[in-house]
């Protein structure tokens, strides 16, 4: 792993080089002679990384290597910041400063001139240590031509297509999803109401659970359902609380926060009891977790069922037991051609007998087993020769030897998966490292991810192509992954170009990544979670300098960091080298029970953290800590989902701060005040804010901000639009604006419109204001409907209180990215499907209490809407009758209809959207009985939907509730 820290401090170097020349003038020769020392050294670090793990010699240099190279990055970082503060002093005695100043730097330069010199004397020792070791010389990363670096961009973007085809590698248990549909479903079979799935890790119990649990008969068979990850780190009361609240009505949700743990258990237990359900609870380990759990769920007294996915057999023979078998042959071979054939043809296999015979052979040291033939075949999708494939097949006999003797035969799998991550360019093996800082089954944010990689340099600005940002390039690096099968991730659908929503690791992947990391003294985890003290185990102590830090915590438990000495120590262990600190409670409340360690702003040893992230943190007094103002070589702050009043003006001398998310709440109405002191962090590309936010006097200035690639929660009364105006380089914004003049809308179109800016999405919340305070006049909401949707950065816009007048608009004579519209108390003229269904772009439509001013119909034309998957009418005044032709919505898979009160049914045309999965209608009684009919046996409405899976029918709060107004079963 030293040569990825060699990389980020190279990369680190050439920045300074480049930005900051002016500060380093005077040492730039110097610097230049270490850049070339470090590049030198890469050379021999790639044969170092290998033997490290077993030659305690060559760890020895690679942890000094490893520390000089952070040395360099502190001492450069340092250096500019002094000399960047000290020329930015203004005011009364400038004059007289500036002579000081100059003086400094002189000082300044001659201590960096010397710090430097020192370091490239230590390098130079250290290479000559290394090749007297036998450490071989390797050749240098990056090397190769431009025209090279464009054909592995090219094939990477084409590898931007995976995600979309993650079912195409799913192969064999069509028996297994037969047998367990039956069994699930079969009402005959009273006595198995929990079903274990167990078998040793990698087999695909999860994948088999959730074909099961999405399966048309299963949704049809019952009228709720949960899943949840246990694992090995569950909470009980957490498990309750998330099943109990996907099980219960959206507006009952709330309520389940307030339980006590007692009230928990009888609500769940009495819900399951009433309703039909299905509960599958993934991963579970322990026998006594179950017993634990299965208080709260009616095992002999209700038709509820429970899906278990686990790898303790005993466990799973407490109750009904169903053992996941291995792949045969033939299918783990047609699996390993999936995902080594994915981007060529699959016919290459099929025309040489040889590679199917290697092929054939790597399946089977693989065990047969899923996850070890995916991983293989992301190698193997990587290699297009007889030869490398012959290759690899070695490779998998040494990493297998390697393995021999463990338990279970989970040392072999783990070798495996080495031999996956050894397999990975060297620029993306910090990137797959870093993924341990998060939790077991977490869906990790892929935007945010992104940019902790960029704070912390693992995305190579060299890897840039033409009007590329660092965070395309941190893209295509977990596309890599993906394509590798390292990775899996969830898609957002809802996205224009269904973009990478979140990401996770397969369990055993994770395992191996925290295995990993600890080896090679990337990551130290302190997981509190359950009662446990991770400081308190010896084995820590051979973490001897941790460059990273994750802690997870429960919220419901009291973790007392800020006088643990353990954390203490830990601050002298890092001795300056820890780059991120990554705080979380494992629920989305606030952790009210986590002290703050003040050693972290306090120690300078935390000084050169260049990532913060503590999130559902609640701060004592609302106050962030004085000493946060010591953090000044900060790139990533993340506050997200946490409780403060205010932002301290010492924010402002965050110099190198690339992203700062303060999407929190406070304790105040008003929302969180944000000094005006934004404008002076130049190097801010990301910025994300809470709706409410405001500052102590006028408007929020972003002037200057020349990189700001991200602007979300922008709020127009409390920020400058001006001045997101001259942000040339933004490319998402998000913006709220509350109308009372009539030249506002006019302002945001020219900018929206404008070719001036690189503007690539944008998200637009408009809410017209009419009244005596404001100079708006009811003439002026009329909302310029081809203005904004022939925009073609805007992606969501929801309007308030507008008028839209569909009569006098002509069908789009150009093309519109709009994927996202709610319209709520807006008074419609016309039939807005006629225009709307010719968006082709728009996946979620909502028209929420909307006046249809002179229609009672709404008519959805043959081929309208192509590309919709949710539709929201709730409270549409005068609407009678809804018309959807054939071939209307063909993608539609939700479909929601409330208190629309003057609807008299369905329209007819939904029997043929066989894609509709889920159908919501809170709809007075005279509706739902044209659907449920008497006692439940189907009403004249009823074949319409009979296709649909998951019906749910409820009547408005003010009549009375109806449980038997839910036709899934």
């Amino acid at each position: 792993m030293a040569s990825e820290v060699v990389s980020i401090a190279l990369g680190t170097v050439r920045d300074l080089l480049i930005e900051e020349a002016k500060f380093l003038s005077g040492v730039s020769d110097q610097v230049k002679e270490v850049q070339a020392e470090l590049i030198r050294m890469q050379c021999f670090l790639k044969d170092a990384d290998r033997r490290q793990l077993k030659e305690e010699t060559v760890r020895n240099y690679v942890r000094e290597i490893r520390r000089l190279a952070y040395r360099t990055e502190n001492v450069l970082d340092e250096f500019a910041i002094e000399v960047e503060s000290q020329r930015g002093d203004r005011g009364i005695g400038k004059a007289f400063k500036r002579s000081a100043c100059i003086i400094c730097e002189g000082r300044a330069l001659h201590k960096v001139g010397s710090e430097i010199t020192n370091i490239k004397a230590n390098i130079s020792s250290l290479t000559t240590s290394l090749q007297t070791s036998g450490v071989t010389e390797m050749s240098p990363e990056g090397q190769s031509s431009s025209n090279a670096m464009k054909l592995e961009q090219n094939q990477q973007w084409l590898r931007r297509t995976y995600p979309h085809q993650v079912e195409e590698y799913f192969v064999g248990m069509k028996d297994d999803i037969r047998q367990l549909v039956t069994i699930i479903t079969g009402e005959e079979i009273r006595s198995h109401r929990v079903i274990s799935i167990y078998g040793m890790g990698g087999l695909g119990k999860t994948t088999l659970a959730r074909k099961i649990y999405n399966h048309v008969d299963v949704q049809r068979a019952f009228k709720a359902f949960a899943w949840v990850s246990v694992t090995q780190q569950y909470n009980t009361r957490t498990v309750f609380r998330d099943v109990l609240k996907q099980l219960l009505p959206d507006q009952q949700k709330s309520s389940v926060e307030r339980m006590e743990d007692r009230e928990l258990v009888v609500e769940l237990y009495k819900f399951q009891k009433d309703t039909k359900c299905l509960v599958v609870l993934d991963d579970l380990w322990e026998i006594e977790d179950w017993k634990c759990l299965s208080s709260a769920f009616p095992i002999a007294e209700a038709n509820s069922k429970i899906l278990i996915t686990t790898r303790n057999q005993k466990l799973a023979e407490v109750e009904f037991p169903y053992a996941l078998k291995f792949l045969n042959e033939d299918e783990g071979w047609e699996l390993l051609q999936k995902r080594a054939f994915s981007k060529r043809d699959a016919k290459d296999s099929e025309n040489d007998p040889k590679l199917e015979a290697i092929g054939r052979e790597i399946v089977r040291k693989c065990g047969k087993l899923p996850l070890a033939i995916s991983v293989l075949g992301g190698v193997l999708s990587q290699k297009n020769s007889l030869h490398e494939w012959e290759t690899v097949n070695k490779d998998v006999d040494a990493y297998l030897r390697m393995g021999e003797g463990s338990k279970e035969g989970y040392g072999a799998v783990l070798q495996v998966l080495a031999l996956s991550y050894d397999e990975l360019p060297y620029h993306l093996k910090p990137c797959f490292l870093h993924l341990g800082h998060f939790r077991e089954d977490e869906d990790i944010n892929a935007e945010m991810l992104y940019l902790m990689w960029i704070a912390e340099g693992m995305v190579l600005s060299d890897h840039r192509g033409i009007e590329e940002t660092l965070t395309d390039v941190a893209e295509r690096y977990l596309y890599e992954m993906v394509s590798r099968s390292m990775v899996e991730v969830n898609l957002d659908e809802f996205s224009t170009n269904t973009k990478v929503k979140s990401c996770y690791l397969h369990d055993l992947m994770r395992d191996f990544c925290l295995a990993r990391g600890k080896e090679v003294e990337f990551l130290k985890l302190l997981d509190f979670r359950g009662g446990k003290d991770p400081l308190s185990d010896s084995s820590t102590e051979n973490f001897i300098t941790p460059a990273r830090c994750s802690i997870h915590t429960e919220y419901s438990e009291r973790h007392d960091l800020d006088h643990n000495d353990s954390v203490t120590n830990m601050a002298l262990e890092a001795n300056g080298q820890l780059r991120s600190l990554l705080i979380s409670a494992s629920s989305g409340r606030w952790a009210v029970n986590i002290s703050f360690p003040q050693v972290l702003c306090d120690s300078s040893k935390f000084k050169y953290l260049r990532v913060l992230k503590l999130e559902a943190y609640e701060f004592k007094g609302y106050k962030l800590p004085r000493g946060i103002k010591n953090l000044i070589h900060l790139r990533f702050l993340s506050l997200k989902g946490s409780k403060f009043d205010k932002l301290p003006s010492s924010i402002g001398q965050f110099q190198y701060l690339q992203t700062l998310d303060i999407r929190a709440e406070s304790s105040n109405m008003g929302g969180i005040v944000v000094p005006n002191v934004l404008w002076k962090l130049k190097r801010l590309r990301h910025l994300y804010f809470s709706l409410f936010h405001r500052t102590r006097k006028g408007k929020l200035s972003f002037f200057g901000l020349s990189k700001l690639e991200t602007l979300f929660g922008f709020h127009k009364d409390e920020d400058d639009f001006k001045d997101v105006l001259g942000l040339s380089n933004l490319r998402s914004l998000e913006a709220n604006v509350y109308v009372r003049e009539k030249n506002e809308v006019s302002e945001i179109l020219n900018y929206l419109n404008s070719k001036q800016h690189k503007l690539r999405e944008a998200r637009l919340n408009i809410c017209y204001l009419v009244s005596r305070f404001t100079s708006l006049k009811e003439e002026d909401t009329i909302v310029p409907i081809k203005d904004f949707f022939t925009c073609l950065s805007l992606h969501q816009f929801s309007v308030s209180r507008g008028k839209f007048d569909f009569q006098k608009v002509e069908p789009l004579l150009f093309p519109s990215n709009l994927n996202y519209l709610r319209l709520w108390r807006c008074a419609i003229q016309g039939d807005p499907m006629d225009f709307l269904g010719k968006l082709s772009s728009l996946k979620k439509l909502s028209l929420d209490d909307v006046d249809l001013v002179d229609r009672k119909m709404l008519i959805c034309d043959a081929n309208a809407f192509p590309k919709l998957l949710s539709l929201d009418l709730s409270s549409v005044s005068k609407l009678e009758s809804w018309v959807v032709a054939k071939g209307s919505m063909p993608n539609l898979s939700d479909l929601t209809i409330t208190c629309c009160l003057k609807l008299e049914m369905i329209p007819d045309g939904l029997r043929y959207i066989k894609t509709l999965k889920k159908l919501n209608i809170m709809m007075p009684s005279k509706f739902n009985q044209r659907i449920q009919g008497v006692d439940n046996r189907g009403g004249v409405d009823s074949d319409k939907i009979s296709h649909v899976p998951l019906i749910t029918l409820e009547v408005p709060p003010w009549e009375p509730y109806n449980e038997g107004l839910d036709i899934t079963d």
